[in-house]
């Protein structure tokens, strides 16, 4: 009988010490004025049968367009090579990470140099752009297809009053499965 009483002795102060650290743990949380948490997930087999497939892309880390002055508004016009490298076709559209980033929204974009028709290279506005890109044969790692892109700034209302040395911006490539 006595260890039956003091096991519920040591029970009922371990229950009552628990509840005084849960509460004092409340009250500290509660006085935090800001928290942030990082939530990550790995989410696995959801792909169509093909191991690390579903949708997958790949874009150059960079690209440097040149140099634009009050005379010479118009950057180069760069190449670079988009890579599905999923397992399904994929439209891929770019868009400003900043979209209150004003002198970006000036990027446009074209599939070619020039074609017989004249419809793939018409360059269209940063958002508006979207390119087709089949999945890749059997047996390949990717299908690659080129654009390219200028910033064109002779429409902008905008004002730049200082030179900007390395301006930069992020674009996010959306790839949807088509």
């Amino acid at each position: 009988m006595m260890e039956k009483l003091l096991r519920d002795r040591s029970l009922i102060f371990l229950i009552f010490g628990l509840f005084i650290i849960l509460s004092i743990n409340l009250v500290l949380a509660q006085d935090s004025s800001n928290a942030s948490m990082i939530v990550e997930t790995n989410f696995i087999g959801f792909s169509e049968g093909v191991s690390g497939g579903g949708i997958s892309i790949e874009v150059p880390d960079s690209v440097f367009l040149g140099n634009i002055t009050k005379n010479e508004l118009v950057s180069d016009e760069i190449t670079f090579v988009i890579n599905n490298t999923g397992n399904v076709d994929v439209t891929v559209t770019p868009i400003l990470k900043d979209e209150d980033e004003e002198i970006y929204k000036n990027l446009f974009f074209r599939t070619q140099k020039s074609d017989k028709d004249g419809i793939l290279n018409i360059s269209k506005r940063i958002g508006e752009y979207s390119i087709d890109i089949d999945k890749p044969v059997t047996g390949k790692r990717a299908r690659s297809k080129n654009c390219y892109i200028h910033l064109n700034l002779t429409d902008f209302s905008g004002e730049i009053k200082e030179d900007l040395i390395g301006y930069k911006t992020e674009v996010i490539f959306i790839a949807m499965a088509q």
